[in-house]
């Protein structure tokens, strides 16, 4: 454990050594600063990759993933899972508590009267207090919890409103302005209704009469009240999201644009970089989602039924590809594909599989990848009444704390915790990566999703995915990862899907240990399980993104996190000899691969390998000599480190993080050009999508 801790501390943040050895053999202790963190490439020892054959264009890498979920961004959700214990208490460092209280409102930088964090009574909060000040109440704020806001407006105290018929034992009469409104009463009910003119008052009088059925509210209490939300007090206008954009568009929207944000920006390049290097048809977005944009499938159903007031274009909000093409039109600007997959739990490893299957046709060069999901009454009810998700009252009844009601593999487990969120993963070719000197988190060693054949039922789990192995040794897996210098013992960890239900547990458990020894794995070689939802809940569309950018920060920090719900290994995986359970985090060091399962209603299964970068490096200094790795190297850490003051430098309102694009990054029309002729915006961009050699100026705009 302490060899665990040790890890993960290092790849969080930067200690003095020399200081904590004093103190402690002092005895004294010193308040937590948030000191800072400088992000760097995964280490990686090119004799571990000798075996490496592919070339970097051959090779499609994550550049960078940008994260949002119940415990904030990938960075904080990260420090979460490997400091999470038994008890419910859970260890962050000083920064991440601090990110987190930045993005809750609960401190924000000022310049004055004096320089620092200030808190919401407008007090200066010295910068060595926030970790004790605020720790116990972002825990609390954020991870999975009790639903306290976030659920709809007429979610309250556990309850849900309802409308029930009921049936008039008396006249009841009540006005309208106008005889025709009145009329309309009697349309709905011509047999038990009638309407009179009111000479005093001017308006008409509606009568419905005794044994009318009329629609009365109510409130039913709902058997699901825990759930994974975004941690309390989240606000994308803390990322700069224009005030007109919250009040116009989905906030799940809202929120994927703030995920790729972070993407871009703490990788150190912005899509302006990107379309200077790559032409903007090669540009694309695969994201998807599961339900989109559920707040205003709510206000297009429900609201207008209630005809409650509701935006002129509140139908565009609803539509799922939607979600995506915010992304692409506000912030990105990419011409290429838009493919939006829905996939149901399995849409953000399809859309993964799409982004990486349209680099390898040529398609695109670049892509935007990902998936994100919101939740509401509605889902809440919805697969509560499929009994997929845990009935909270049952949980309690066992003596199980609401932090730990999803419990993958656990003989307890009462199925899964709904949550929300997603997030965004870049992707481009390596030698794209290469020449611009982009940070490369991950490779895409094999990715494909299939179906389970034929079935009765719709949520029920398969083993389609099984087929990853197809001929064994001889797969198609097998050969992929070979050529990154991977064999099937390399392979470290899985990240199952692991809902916590009684029946996808010990499928998915059994499709791994098939294939482990199906693809040559030597027996008695142990496959780590990495139960995630344990810690985040489901994010249904968005969970796949947890899991792969689980595994990029798992090449760096050499810790697998463990699932802290895991009380009894359910005895039905005694079969599955591979699979090792985690309790505890476990330092197992270098980890060359990683396989991530991500299953869907509907029999869609997506199945990923993820390889170290050190698969790209190799690559690298293979065809380009180690003299070029090392210019590349230099150039992603100086990335990385710039993302990360970026990031900061947002935080402190000091440096923009979400801008929108400028006038569609065409110059104003009639603007006089250097050759004395005016610039046409129109003519410029048909000029650009016919030449292939078009790219953006580095003005910011396309020129003529």
């Amino acid at each position: 454990m302490a060899d665990a801790e040790k890890a993960a501390a290092s790849a969080q943040q930067s200690d003095d050594d020399s200081t904590s050895a004093k103190t402690a053999a002092s005895g004294l202790s010193i308040k937590a600063l948030p000191s800072p963190h400088v992000p760097q490439q995964a280490p990686v020892d090119l004799a571990d990759w000798q075996n490496v054959t592919a070339k970097p264009e051959d090779e499609i890498v994550i550049v960078s993933i940008g994260e949002l979920g119940p415990w904030g961004s990938g960075r904080t959700r990260f420090e979460a899972e490997l400091g999470i214990h038994s008890d419910g208490s859970v260890d962050l460092s000083a920064g991440a508590v601090l990110e987190l209280a930045w993005n809750m409102g609960l401190v924000e930088w000022q310049d004055s009267p004096k320089p620092g964090w200030y808190d919401t009574d407008g007090n200066l909060v010295p910068e060595e207090d926030i970790a004790e000040r605020y720790h116990d109440e972002v825990v609390a704020r954020s991870g999975i919890r009790p639903f306290d806001e976030g659920m709809g407006n007429d979610y309250k105290d556990g309850a849900d409103e309802e409308e029930t018929e009921v049936f008039l034992d008396h006249d009841v009469t009540f006005s309208v302005p106008t005889e025709d409104i009145a009329k309309e009463y009697v349309k709905m009910d011509e047999a038990h209704t009638s309407i009179a003119a009111d000479p005093e008052s001017g308006e008409w009088n509606v009568t419905r009469h005794a044994g009318s059925m009329i629609r009365v509210p109510r409130r039913a209490t709902m058997t699901r009240t825990v759930g994974g939300q975004f941690p309390k007090g989240f606000d994308p206008l803390k990322w700069g999201i224009p005030a007109s954009m919250v009040g116009d568009v989905d906030k799940i929207a809202l929120w994927n644009i703030v995920t790729t944000v972070d993407a871009y920006l703490s990788a150190g390049f912005t899509p302006t970089e990107v379309l200077q290097a790559i032409h903007p048809s090669m540009v694309a977005s695969t994201q998807g989602t599961g339900f989109g944009g559920m707040m205003s499938m709510r206000k297009l159903y429900l609201d207008r039924f209630l005809n409650h007031e509701i935006p002129t274009d509140i139908l565009q909000e609803a539509l799922p590809n939607v979600v995506a093409a915010h992304v692409m039109q506000s912030y990105v600007g990419g011409y290429g594909n838009m493919i939006q997959p829905v996939s149901a739990c399995a849409t953000a490893a399809v859309s993964l599989e799409e982004g990486a299957d349209k680099i390898a046709l040529g398609k695109a060069d670049f892509v935007v990848t990902g998936a994100i999901d919101d939740i509401g009454v509605e889902s809440v009810i919805g697969f509560g009444n499929m009994n997929a998700t845990a009935n909270s009252e049952e949980m309690y009844a066992k003596g199980i704390d609401a932090r730990f009601f999803s419990r993958a593999n656990d003989r307890r487990r009462g199925g899964f915790l709904e949550s929300q969120g997603g997030g965004t993963i870049l992707l481009t070719r390596g030698d794209i990566a290469l020449r611009m000197g982009l940070p490369v988190a991950g490779v895409v060693g094999f990715i494909h999703s299939y179906a389970d054949g034929a079935h009765t039922s719709i949520p029920a789990p398969g083993l389609g995915a099984l087929a990853a192995g197809l001929g064994g040794r001889d797969s198609k897996l097998v050969h992929d990862l070979a050529a990154l210098g991977v064999t099937p013992d390399d392979i470290a960890v899985v990240s199952k899907h692991d809902t916590s239900t009684n029946a996808n547990d010990p499928n998915e458990s059994e499709l791994h240990n098939t294939l482990a020894h199906a693809i040559g794995r030597t027996n008695g070689n142990p496959l780590f399980v990495i139960s995630q939802k344990t810690l985040t809940g489901h994010a249904k569309g968005g969970a796949c993104i947890f899991q792969v950018n689980g595994l990029t920060q798992l090449f760096k920090s050499g810790v697998i996190p463990a699932n802290a719900s895991l009380d009894c290994v359910d005895p039905k995986l005694e079969r599955d000899d591979h699979m090792v359970w985690l309790t505890k985090p476990l330092h197992v060091g270098r980890v060359k691969a990683g396989l991530a399962t991500s299953l869907g209603f509907g029999h869609v299964s997506g199945f990923a390998a993820i390889v170290n970068p050190g698969a790209f490096e190799a690559a690298v200094a293979h065809t380009a000599g180690e003299d070029a790795l090392n210019a590349w190297r230099e150039r992603a850490n100086a990335r990385l480190a710039a993302g990360q003051r970026h990031l900061e430098e947002g935080m402190m309102g000091r440096a923009a993080l979400y801008e929108p694009i400028d006038n569609r990054r065409f110059r104003e029309d009639g603007t006089k050009l250097a050759d004395g002729n005016r610039y046409n915006g129109h003519e410029v961009e048909k000029a650009m999508l016919l030449n292939p050699d078009a790219r953006l100026g580095q003005s910011g705009f396309f020129e003529a």
